[in-house]
């Protein structure tokens, strides 16, 4: 099998399958913590000290920008994403956060 120089070091020595669950736990890692983040459950502070050795516990990686407002797709993305895990209470709080800010842009 050919190596591509494109892969991150973590895949390295990785089955396809392997690689293909840790993306899953990465993304599920990632709108989990942007969701915290943005509905104001922790900081990114509280997540970066909370962080682990542990890669199954990504806790500092985020969909989005720390800091930084939000893209309306990241968020339409994330609503997606909870709603295939139905999870539709996230669903709802994200829908809110879209329109709000869909509100104040119309403005």
């Amino acid at each position: 099998m050919q190596e591509n120089p494109n892969e991150p070091e973590e895949f390295e020595g990785m089955t396809l399958q392997e690689k293909l669950e840790l993306e899953e736990m990465i993304v599920d890692a990632a709108f989990r913590n942007s969701f915290k983040i943005i509905t104001g459950r922790k900081t990114l502070s509280e997540l970066l000290d909370s962080k682990t050795d542990d890669p199954t516990r990504m806790q500092a990686i985020c969909a989005h920008e720390p800091g930084e407002e939000m893209k309306i797709e990241t968020l339409e993305n994330m609503m997606f994403y909870f709603e295939d895990e139905e999870e539709y209470e996230k669903c709802a709080e994200i829908r809110d956060i879209l329109n709000v800010r869909i509100q104040s842009q119309i403005r």
